[in-house]
Parts: structure tokens; sequence; C-alpha cells
């Protein structure tokens, strides 16, 4: 992470630097829209800008989603740890204390009746 914080930072003291160095006026048209005498730092600027929105935004994305995923497999994993926990001191019970609620469970017809 601090590698593409030190990374990002050295890119934009490069465009900074290059910016400066050519702040000449220049026209700009794009599609149907023209911007006569716009600074060139000005341009250059908002293409570093844009272009870190186009790289940013879903890159921001897919973290979001990475990290909702992330809470909703932490909470199932609360869960089925709960639930072996249950399940573990259920089998530590005396064997006589888990015979009736088993017998139970299977319901009437299910018992074998001795002879």
């Amino acid at each position: 992470m601090q590698f593409y914080l030190l990374g990002g930072l050295l890119f934009a003291l490069v465009v900074a630097v290059f910016a400066v160095q050519n702040a000449t006026p220049v026209d700009v048209s794009f599609l149907v829209w023209r911007f006569p005498d716009l600074s060139l730092v000005l341009v250059i600027f908002w293409s570093a800008v844009l272009g870190a929105l186009v790289v940013f935004l879903p890159a921001f994305g897919r973290q979001l989603r990475l990290v909702l995923k992330l809470r909703e497999l932490e909470s199932r994993n609360r869960q089925l740890n709960e639930e072996l926990r249950r399940l573990k001191g259920d089998a530590s019970a005396p064997a006589g204390a888990a015979a009736p609620e088993a017998a139970r469970d299977q319901g009437p017809l299910s018992r074998s009746t001795p002879n």
C-alpha cells in the first residue's frame, strides 16, 4: 500500500513539473466544444484528475464489494462457530441425557419397542 502511495506522489510531482514548464496557452477542441487560449497547466491538470478518476472509481467499487463480502463471510463464520460450539457441548453431555431428546426428535413411530 505504501508503495502505491509513494508511486502516486512521485507521478504527481512529475506531472506538476511538466505542467509548470509548459505553461503556454493552447486551443482545445473536444467533439463539438472549443476552448480557446486555455493554459496548458490546466489541460494537463484536468487530464490527470480525470485519468485518476477513471482508475479510482472501478477500483473503489471492487473494494466496496470485497468489504461487503468480507463482512458477510465473517458473520457466517461467527454463526458456524457458535453452532459448532453448541454441537460440541451437546456431544459432551452424558449419553442418558441426550437419548430422550433424540427419541423425541424422531417421533413416536420411529422408536423401537422392546419385545
